[in-house]
């Protein structure tokens, strides 16, 4: 970008001369000048146009506005209509006084680039100088800085930035607790809640210094709180993004659901009046924008889906009452699909969650007969659950390329990040991979979690739904592999619901195309799951559904013939010929592994400027270690800690930074270049 004139505005004296020349009325529509008229630059500040009155005319504010609207420029992005409408309402908020705008976006919608594209437009306009984003997880943090711009080994600059050509709004680096925050106009950060909880003043004091020049993100609004909740709910990132929010010129807030989890109301957020037809009272979120599955599947950025859903025979034991002699315990068994309670036990149980593994991987083998890049997704109760499958998997098909990511993994952003760029199969996790993660190449989900408010399983099952470049967008489907619980069919017909939605819409817009108890309380006995196996699986997609026992026959028939093909497709076309499967036959058992997997070395995974700063840091010192040692001097000897400190000084002088002050990548680079040429 080139140098920007330092005078961002124009003096009074400049403006007197601007209203003498244009005699009082806009240079554009010719009404007359009122209060609030605008200095404008005919070429325009960020593009490099100088605050000089040869450059300035008198506009109205409304030729001024629309004039901003029209600015032109050669960018490669094409906005979704969602990403488009996030940006209308914020802009429209903004001229009308409102301070905020929330979306409510499912996955896959775009929201990430729908704001930064939005911070590239109130730059360009000369609105903010600066983009402050925050997020619930670091993976998500870095993601963001990752994905809008990073450096590749031969320090070409690549990401969504190359969407937009200059001038655009510049770097956005994750930080923690590092100051300054930004650097320059037209640059950004991105930081977890944690961080700023944690780092609150450093936070506090940078949005203070930029007053009015820099839009506030909350990215995932739900894990942020809400402090205005009297009943105790609301957290310390709910304060302090309200506070932030004091200084914002505009806040963005971003959530996948219109609660937390607990139903507590989102920071910042309005809601109406409860509906009368709301069972559970909720009141409904404000919102200005909104993306769903419905959305997707209409403009072709989500995919269809097929359900595979396993019963399970439970058995509950009782306890009898100890005091009561005639009291003994009693055993109860039932199908999962007819009761739904006690899930999170069931789960747990091996002869349940293994059946469900199984499919994955055999779902996953076959959707990589269409794409070797594919890959599957098992989201587990708690890290105890995760690591158990893990460890099942890793037994029971040790070719199987597994990743793990759980909280208490200090490697767990790690693992996110090259389950999404390195060649991989099965990723296990928690809660990791539901917010926010981004890796197209799943199209296999395993519900192994006890979660079932709607808004949580479309944050997980939406991890699978987004449609990859890899293949057409009709082509590509999402394999779910859940329990047949009640709760679950539920949330099924959720699904089928938005799906229809969505193609009455397309089928909508291609014809406008072509044409234009109060009961008293008492103790409850002792009962738990005793066991319980997982029986028979039916499939359910959009259009169809298919029993257990002719799944299981079309599932032997793709076996045999080596297809990869949907269930419930193979059952359609089956109907079509009158020839449904009614029994099932003979089903052969489980392919073997491959045993001749062959493993290449491939390139790491982009990384953020901290990342190749902390390896750059490390390589620094790796090298003055080996200088040492060849100079005779080991670690333990005497005068050890002495040579240290004299080669760090030499490194140090050379470089002109030392590793606090090597806060970038070419200060930390040429540290390491010092380091390198000690002689």
């Amino acid at each position: 970008m080139g140098e920007l004139d330092p005078q961002r505005f124009f003096s009074s004296q400049q403006r007197q001369v601007l209203y003498s020349l244009a005699e009082g009325r806009c240079e554009l529509c010719g009404e007359e000048l009122v209060v609030g008229w605008n200095a404008d630059h005919r070429i325009p500040w960020i593009a490099g146009g100088p605050t000089t009155v040869e450059n300035g005319q008198a506009l109205c504010a409304g030729c001024n506005s629309k004039k901003g609207r029209e600015m032109q420029f050669q960018d490669t992005f094409k906005p979704r209509p969602f990403q488009a409408d996030v940006v209308t309402q914020v802009i429209d908020g903004i001229e009308s006084g409102r301070d905020r705008t929330v979306v409510l976006a499912s996955p896959g919608s775009g929201k990430t680039l729908a704001y930064l594209s939005l911070a590239t437009r109130l730059f360009r306009e000369g609105r903010i100088d600066h983009i402050a984003v925050f997020v619930p997880r670091v993976t998500l943090a870095q993601q963001c800085e990752i994905g809008w711009q990073h450096l590749t080994p031969d320090k070409r600059s690549e990401g969504l930035c190359k969407l937009f050509e200059q001038p655009r709004f510049g770097k956005i680096w994750h930080r923690t607790n590092e100051v300054p925050l930004t650097e320059g106009k037209g640059t950004g950060f991105v930081a977890t809640y944690s961080a700023l909880a944690t780092s609150e003043s450093i936070f506090l004091e940078w949005a203070a210094k930029h007053q009015g020049r820099f839009l506030l993100i909350a990215d995932e609004a739900r894990f942020c709180g809400d402090s205005r909740d009297n009943d105790g709910g609301g957290t310390r990132a709910g304060t302090l993004i309200q506070k932030l929010h004091g200084f914002a010129l505009h806040t963005l807030l971003l959530t996948g659901t219109p609660y937390r989890a607990d139903n507590a109301p989102l920071v910042l957020a309005d809601y109406a009046e409860p509906r009368p037809d709301d069972p559970k009272g909720l009141r409904p979120l404000v919102k200005h924008a909104e993306a769903t599955y419905a959305d997707g599947i209409a403009e072709n950025y989500l995919r269809t889906f097929e359900m595979h859903l396993t019963e399970a025979r439970v058995s509950r034991r009782t306890l009898g009452d100890p005091a009561d002699r005639n009291s003994g315990d009693t055993l109860l068994t039932y199908n999962l699909s007819d009761d739904g309670d006690g899930l999170a036990e069931v789960l747990r149980d091996p002869k349940t969650w293994e059946p469900l593994v199984e499919q994955v991987v055999a779902k996953v083998r076959d959707k990589q007969k269409f794409n070797p890049e594919y890959r599957g997704l098992i989201s587990c109760m708690g890290q105890s659950e995760a690591k158990k499958v893990q460890k099942y998997l890793q037994t029971r098909h040790p070719g199987l390329r597994v990743g793990i990511a759980v909280s208490s993994d200090t490697d767990a952003p790690r693992a996110l990040a090259e389950f999404r760029s390195l060649p991989m199969d099965i990723l296990v996790t928690v809660r990791m991979a539901f917010i926010g993660y981004d890796c197209p190449q799943i199209s296999v989900v395993g519900i192994l979690t006890h979660y079932r408010d709607t808004g949580h399983l479309m944050q997980l099952v939406g991890r699978g739904l987004r449609v990859w470049s890899g293949m057409p967008a009709r082509e590509q489907s999402c394999l779910i592999i859940a329990p047949d619980d009640p709760k679950m069919k539920d949330f099924l017909e959720h699904l089928r619901g938005q799906r229809e939605e969505g193609l009455r819409r397309v089928k909508e817009r291609e014809a406008a195309e072509e044409s234009t108890d109060t009961a008293e309380e008492r103790q409850l006995a002792l009962s738990f799951v005793e066991s319980a196996v997982a029986t028979t699986t039916r499939a359910a997609s959009n259009d169809t559904d298919v029993e257990s026992d002719e799944l299981m026959l079309i599932e032997s028939i793709k076996v045999e013939v080596d297809s990869a093909e949907d269930a419930t497709k193979l059952a359609r076309f089956l109907d079509l010929y009158g020839i449904r499967a009614k029994r099932a036959q003979d089903v052969p058992g489980p392919r073997g592994d491959s045993d001749n997997e062959v493993f290449v070395e491939l390139p790491q995974p982009p990384r953020t400027d901290k990342e190749i700063m902390e390896d750059l840091r490390s390589r620094t010192t790796t090298a003055i270690t080996r200088y040492l040692h060849a100079c005779g001097v080991a670690p333990g000897s005497p005068g050890y800690q002495d040579a240290v400190q004299k080669a760090t000084f030499r490194v140090n002088e050379a470089a002109g930074y030392t590793a606090k002050t090597a806060n970038t990548v070419d200060r930390a680079e040429k540290r390491l270049k010092a380091a390198l040429a000690l002689k």
